[in-house]
Formats: C-alpha cells, sequence, structure tokens
C-alpha cells in the first residue's frame, strides 16, 4: 500500500531541487533560507512508527528482550567499507562477489575492528523486497518504501510513479519529467533500505561523511555550470530519506543523537580531523515520526552520539541523476511556480517579486469621495490591526503579503502574528516565522515590516487551540483605531480596507457592531482568480455536534439581495473567528478568553458574549476575503494527551455554562434567553426549531441548493480528519 507523506510541501521540492539558491552568494546569509534538505514532522499517521517498531521486532530485525528475539543487526560499515570488503574477498574467491554492494553489507566478516562505527545495521536486500510475501510480512516498511519512492517520483520527476510505472527507459525502470526544468530521474531497480540502532552509551555515531563518497565535496552545486550526459553517467546515490523510530519523548539535550546537517557552502573547504567548530552546520533532532529527506550527492552530514537510549532509523536510498539546466542558459532564473508556488518568484537568493494582477479577485466597491464615517474621521486617516494566529503554516507570509498588496492605505495597516512552530527547529522557525524564509518579498515603500508588524513565537506542543492564540494576538494591539481578526491562510479583494471600514460605519452604532461571515474557499498557489465567488455568505445554525456544541454553517446570499438601503450589511447573530472586523473599543468590552482551551465552542461562546454585552453582528453585503478550507497535515492530534484533553473538557463545561447564562465572560445588555430565541435554538434540549437556517430571512433570498454536478467542487472538504466544520463550509461553497 502506498500513502501520502504528510508534510511534503512545494517548500521540500524547491529545496531539494535548488540546493544552490540559498547559498550562492554571501556565505554570512547562508542560513537564512537552507538548501538540499527538508524535515518532515509527523511524515505518517500518528501511530506508525510504534506500530512499524513492532513489525520490525516481531520478523526478527531488531532486538526484543522480553520475547527473546536477538535481532539481525550487525556491526555496520559503510559503503565504502562494504566495497572495499567485496574487492578484497574478490581477489580470494570470485564466486562472493555480488552486484549488490549495499545490501551485502550484513554478509561481509567483521574483519578489523577500527572499520565498525559503533552502530549496528542491517540492509534489507533487493531480493527480499522484491517477493510477493515482502508486503505481507512487512505491510508497514513496505508502504515507508513504496510511499518515498512514489512521492519523490511524482513531486521531483514526472506524475507517474516510481513504484508502479512500467514504463522503463533505456531498459531501466525510471521516472523521467516531461518538461525542461531542474528535476531527478530516478533508477527504482537501485533502491537501498537500511535498518540502523546507534546504542545510547554516548560514544557511539557516525563522522562527517557525504552519502556519495568522496564527490560529494568536489562537484559544483551552481545549475548554471552542471553539466549532464544521460548517455555516459550511471545512477548514483541521489536522495536520502531517514525515518526516525526513536521514543516519542526523545529530548534533543538528554538523548542527543542528532543529525548534523552541513552546509553547503562547506563543502570546499578543507576540514582537518572533523573540526566544525567553525562550520556551518544545524543540528536535526531525531524526534520520532520525523522524515528527513537530503541531497545524497550535496549535503555532508554526521550522526551525533546517542546519550542514553537507543536511536532506530529506517533510512532509504534512492538512486539516479540529477538533470539541471542547459548551462548556455544565462542564469536562469528559478520562479515559484517550477515549484508550485505563485505567490513570489524567488530568485537564487530567495527575494520575491510582485503577484500578478491577473490572479486577484475583482475589487471590492468604495465610496468615491472617501466619505467620512459617522465620527467625524476620513477613512484614509484611520489605522486597523490585523490579529493573526499561525499553526506551522507556510500561507501565513501569502496571506500578509495579500492584505498589504490589496489594502487602499497599506501604511495604516499593522499586522500581529502569533507563530506555534517547532522552536527547537532553527529550520523551521526560519521557514515560518520570516518573510525572506518563505520567499516572500513584501515592497517596503507601501508597507515598514520594522514599524508595522509585530509577532509571539511558541512551541507549537504548547497549542492548546486558537483561543490562547488569538489572546496572544490581541495583547500586542498598540491603539490602532479598528481590529480584523482572520486565520493565516486567507486571501483578500482589492480595497478590503477603505470597504470594511466605509461598511462598518453604516451601521446603527459602529462602536458596538461587528462585521463577520465565513469566507468562501481558495485553492494555493493560484489563490481565487479574477472570477472568484463575490456574493455575500451569512452564518446560520446547523446541527449539535457529539460534544453538545452548536455547529453552525454559511449561507450564500442572492447578489440583488440588500437589507436597507442606507445600512445593506445584513444582520445576523453567529461569529466567525477567522473573520470578524471591528472597533478596537470592543477589545476592552469582550476580549478573546485565554483559558477557552477548544476549538469547537470558540464561535459559539463568542457570540453569546457579544449578543449579551448588547454587540450587534453583520454580515457584509459581498465577500470580502477567502479562506483555505482544508486541513494543516503539520497539526498535531492530542487525545492522548491527559492535560490538553482535561483541558478541553473543562473548556466545554465552560461554554455550556455560558449558553445557559451562567458562564464567565456574559455581559447584562441582553439575557443568554434572548439570544437562543432570536436565533431559534433550545440549548437545554439541543434542538433547532425550523426554518432557524434562514436567519430570521425569507427563503428566497438565498441562492438555490446544490446540484449534483457543483458538489464536486468540495470533494477534498469533506474528509473524516477535516471535522464537521468544514463540511459546513463545503454546503454554503457549493449553494451556488
Amino acid at each position: 500500500m502506498t500513502t501520502k507523506i504528510q508534510g511534503w510541501t512545494p517548500k521540500t521540492d524547491f529545496l531539494l531541487r535548488c540546493p544552490s539558491s540559498a547559498h550562492d552568494h554571501d556565505a554570512e546569509t547562508s542560513n537564512d533560507i537552507h538548501g538540499g534538505y527538508d524535515i518532515i514532522d509527523l511524515a505518517f499517521g500518528r501511530t506508525f512508527p510504534s506500530e512499524l517498531l513492532n513489525e520490525l521486532q516481531a520478523n526478527g530485525w531488531i532486538e526484543n528482550i522480553e520475547h527473546g528475539i536477538k535481532g539481525k543487526l550487525k556491526p555496520a560499515r559503510t559503503k565504502m567499507d562494504v566495497d572495499m570488503g567485496n574487492l578484497l574477498q574478490s581477489f580470494i574467491n570470485p564466486f562472493i562477489m555480488s552486484d549488490d554492494n549495499d545490501d551485502n553489507a550484513t554478509n561481509i566478516s567483521k574483519g578489523d575492528d577500527g572499520m565498525t562505527r559503533g552502530d549496528e545495521s542491517a540492509f534489507i536486500s533487493r531480493q527480499e523486497r522484491m517477493k510477493d510475501s515482502f508486503s505481507e510480512r512487512h505491510p508497514l516498511l513496505h508502504t515507508l518504501i513504496s510511499s518515498i519512492e512514489s512521492t519523490a517520483c511524482r513531486r521531483l520527476g514526472k506524475s507517474t510513479s516510481m513504484a508502479d510505472s512500467g514504463n522503463k527507459i533505456n531498459g531501466k525502470n525510471e521516472c523521467v519529467p516531461s518538461d525542461n526544468t531542474t528535476h531527478f530521474e530516478f533508477d527504482s531497480r537501485l533502491t537501498s533500505v537500511q535498518i540502523a540502532k546507534y546504542p545510547g552509551d554516548g560514544q557511539a555515531g557516525y563522522p562527517r561523511h557525504c552519502d556519495r563518497g568522496a564527490t560529494c565535496t568536489k562537484e559544483s552545486t551552481n545549475p548554471k555550470i552542471m553539466r549532464h550526459d544521460t548517455e555516459t553517467e550511471s545512477s548514483q546515490r541521489l536522495l536520502t530519506f531517514v525515518y526516525y523510530l526513536t521514543p516519542s519523548e526523545w529530548d534533543s539535550e538528554l538523548d542527543g543523537g542528532a543529525l548534523r546537517m552541513f552546509s553547503p557552502i562547506e563543502q570546499n573547504i578543507d576540514h582537518n580531523d572533523n573540526d566544525t567548530s567553525d562550520a556551518h552546520y544545524f543540528d536535526v533532532t531525531p524526534y520520532s515520526n520525523r522524515l528527513v529527506v537530503f541531497r545524497s550527492d550535496i549535503m555532508e552530514h554526521e550522526v551525533m552520539p546517542s546519550l542514553r537510549r537507543d536511536r532506530v532509523a529506517i533510512t532509504v536510498w534512492l538512486y539516479g541523476r540529477a538533470v539541471y539546466q542547459s548551462s548556455n542558459t544565462e542564469h536562469a532564473s528559478l520562479t515559484s511556480n517550477d515549484f508550485g508556488l505563485d505567490y513570489a518568484t524567488l530568485d537564487y537568493n530567495g527575494v520575491g517579486k510582485e503577484i500578478s494582477n491577473s490572479s486577484l479577485p475583482p475589487p471590492l466597491p468604495i465610496s468615491s469621495d472617501n466619505a467620512a464615517s459617522k465620527n467625524g474621521d476620513k477613512v484614509g486617516d484611520k489605522s486597523i490591526f490585523v490579529a493573526i494566529p499561525s499553526y506551522r503554516d507556510e500561507e501565513t507570509w501569502p496571506t500578509i503579503k495579500s492584505l498589504v498588496e490589496t489594502a487602499c492605505h497599506p501604511e495604516k495597516i499593522s499586522v500581529a502574528v502569533v507563530f506555534q512552530v517547532d522552536t527547537m527547529s532553527k529550520e523551521e522557525v526560519q521557514f515560518f516565522t520570516t518573510a525572506k524564509g518563505s520567499g516572500i518579498s513584501i515592497d517596503s515603500s507601501q508597507w515598514n515590516q520594522e514599524t508595522n508588524f509585530r509577532s509571539i513565537t511558541m512551541d507549537y506542543r504548547h497549542s492548546t487551540g486558537p483561543c490562547y492564540a488569538r489572546h496572544l494576538a490581541q495583547t500586542l494591539h498598540r491603539g490602532e483605531d479598528y481590529v480584523l481578526q482572520i486565520d493565516s491562510h486567507m486571501r483578500f479583494r482589492p480595497n478590503w480596507d477603505e470597504y470594511l471600514v466605509q461598511q462598518l460605519n453604516k451601521t446603527k452604532c459602529p462602536d458596538k457592531a461587528l462585521l463577520t461571515s465565513y469566507p468562501p474557499g481558495y485553492e494555493p498557489p493560484n489563490g481565487p482568480g479574477p472570477n472568484a465567488e463575490t456574493r455575500a455568505t451569512i452564518l446560520v445554525p446547523w446541527k449539535f455536534g457529539g460534544d453538545g456544541m452548536l455547529r453552525q454553517k454559511g449561507r450564500l446570499l442572492r447578489p440583488d439581495y440588500q437589507h436597507d438601503s442606507d445600512n445593506d450589511n445584513v444582520p445576523c447573530l453567529l461569529y466567525a473567528g477567522g473573520f470578524n472586523f471591528f472597533h478596537s473599543s470592543l477589545l476592552d468590552i469582550c476580549p478573546y478568553d485565554s483559558k477557552l482551551h477548544l476549538f469547537f465552542g470558540e464561535e459559539i461562546s463568542m457570540a453569546v458574549r457579544l449578543y449579551t454585552h448588547g454587540i450587534d453582528l453583520y454580515a457584509p453585503p459581498q465577500t470580502v476575503c477567502y479562506h483555505f478550507w482544508k486541513r494543516n497535515p503539520l497539526r498535531v492530534r492530542d487525545e492522548n494527551n491527559s492535560v490538553k484533553v482535561k483541558q478541553r473538557g473543562d473548556a466545554l463545561d465552560v461554554v455550556r455554562m455560558q449558553l445557559r447564562g451562567l458562564g464567565r465572560g456574559l455581559g447584562t445588555f441582553r439575557s443568554v434567553e434572548k439570544f437562543s430565541e432570536a436565533l431559534g435554538i433550545d440549548f437545554y434540549k439541543q434542538t433547532l426549531t425550523p426554518g432557524c437556517e434562514n436567519a430570521g430571512l425569507s427563503d428566497n433570498v438565498f441562492v438555490s441548493p446544490p446540484s449534483d454536478e457543483k458538489t464536486k467542487l468540495c470533494n477534498d472538504l469533506t474528509g473524516e480528519d477535516m471535522s464537521s466544520v468544514l463540511k459546513l463550509v463545503c454546503q454554503f461553497m457549493t449553494e451556488t
């Protein structure tokens, strides 16, 4: 069975295809954007590593003291050791020699103890893996290997799966791309698989080396001068994948065992006795379910000693050739379009260029005379604070870029982000929290990041849901006039800032009003585009979940519907956490609850609190922005974390009490009973009144129900892992 490697992104493609793009210039900035490798956390299912380890023990590969299994791992050797051993033995007994050098590593006699590294390992021979019974006896190991092969071929070669393709080129099973960009040609016949265990004795390690041997320090990584001869060059190790099966609570300091990756700029520097005191390197902690992929021909690396526990990993080497752009192309620019990105065009120094206007949705209508607000101030004089919680999201900086480049007054926009990332990974922090690390460039003449950007960075393991992150973001408010709260994966229509200010000031009391809705979706990298949905959506009740929390959905309104000639915003009672706009004075009246550690329940809690504080909610009469609704593959499920499970249970109890008029954070301006009555919901019995899905409007103001042929637009939003909220969003997206 082949499965998708979760967390493999266009960034992974770019780093492996263009290892020199971040290092061809100034060595002092070479660590800003690394090249040649990537780190993929939670690459497979949460229980996959423990189940795979059990499978290896059951099949006798790794010792299991409890069951008396000794294991097949032997003192390990390098590929050079094996080749030399085979060469020596060929002079003694030519019948021992095999063309399967890697996989015969365990068949070579021990010889000189000075040649061993201290770890134990075994290669799983290709003959063994080709047997029909292998996938039956090793279903998870087979899944790991085939998933790596097929994903690498699909993302870095052409779309044909390397593992499944029956095509042969020049007599070989290969995956060859169809375009002329930098790509790989894989030879799946040579795929090599190793199981290795480094004992936790503080001594066993593997000195700095290259998986290609000595050639790693000699060859250039610049596509301009690379030459490739497909007729004469043989397949060699091209990509190395290391998948860790360490204990789930592995500690980077106490357990050690890091994989030390050296920058490609070090390759042409002589190192004596493996002295790395002045080298550019990054230590990768061997966390369970972490997959590290790097260029075998580019990246020198070292395995640091494990200090107290065994470090078990499976390594898969893919063989083939890297095919670079023709040397007669004069410093051809590598664009993000080549790697599935369309937010910025990346050249060799990683700096982005402008987004094409052709990818923008239609601009929002605004008053041509920049009308004064009800407070007498010009709209262009007002400042906006944008609060964004971001959980390991590569869409964060493209979202900020969209915010700034589509605003009428970008200089008035202040952005605050709460980054939730792996703080133990320097590379992840760099990629997610900086514009440069994400390959995004924003015109500093329009928006000054030094003065208009604030952030808080916290470890994702401490994340407790959106409420705490939104609370932290609100603490970064510095007196701006208005607040826009959004998610970290959104795109905006031009004029959004002036439009929202004008619409809010159409309400009866702008200081006690809030605009909110569920935005339609978009698909990165291209964004919503010029034909994007522009009709309004309004939030309505949907059903109760198993946790007793009300689920809500958005419904599309007909384009000719106008609620009022003076105030065309549509009144509503429900609240969307990922898009809401209000006067900043509401931060003091109804701030986010920092102790509400949950996901479902956030929006109904805020809705009832805002209502009881006398805040009126409205849906804007047009779509203002777009939301990427697919689940983030890096999001960690914590059902087995007893502390977080208890926090979530306590938070649900708080919301249940609020919906009965007894919880904290409620106001006294209006009652919870009136909220329930107006909404058409009985929170005690968890029942919905017929007609409540119309939000007090007539049936004819909504668009027709979805037709069968349109439901296919949202097939990706209805998987079991997407949760009910995405299913309801899918429903309104297809009501066209």
